[in-house]
């Protein structure tokens, strides 16, 4: 009995370190970025509404959702753009500029690694994500990975992929 509670006691201890990301494997993870290729790289999405709430209200919907926001209509998210690093909002001026949003989640600690890249030849965007994540327990790190792009074109589309890579 002395045994099983030592084993127990153990296996709690490395479980809590993981997710505390105490461990040397998280401690060298990439820094997250805002993305590369067509993404606007001083562009920070928010909305209006808490995203806390944002996210648990609508977390059935979201997990299975990409989205493309062309316009004011379909901003139902009521998405706000920020080019100072967050120091102010103002409304996303749909003539100029597409959102995308593709849900991805990772385990304990995670970094999106998000990128897009245009291919003239077959009229689309691609929009690649990247989940790096690490550690062993069951938090979840989710994010919508909302972006912001030039306008997009008439008649492209756009595909979305989700890959992921343990740290």
């Amino acid at each position: 009995m002395k045994n099983a509670i030592i084993i127990i006691v153990a296996v709690l201890l490395f479980v809590a370190a993981s997710c505390l990301n105490t461990y040397k494997g998280c401690k060298n993870m990439p820094e997250q970025l805002i993305g590369t290729g067509e993404i606007i790289d001083n562009a920070l999405i928010d909305s209006d509404e808490p995203f806390d709430i944002f996210l648990i209200d609508e977390y059935q919907v979201l997990s299975d959702e990409r989205l493309i926001i062309n316009s004011d209509s379909a901003n139902i998210y009521h998405l706000r753009v920020s080019f100072d690093s967050g120091i102010t909002f103002n409304p996303i001026d749909f003539s100029k500029y597409t959102v995308l949003g593709n849900y991805a989640e990772g385990a304990c600690r995670a970094v999106f690694d998000r990128h897009v890249t245009k291919n003239i030849e077959q009229q689309k965007y691609i929009y690649k994500i990247n989940v790096i994540y690490c550690g062993m327990c069951e938090k979840l790190e989710a994010d919508m990975n909302f972006i912001l792009i030039p306008k997009i074109e008439d008649g492209f589309s756009v595909e979305f992929i989700v890959e992921s890579e343990r740290w």
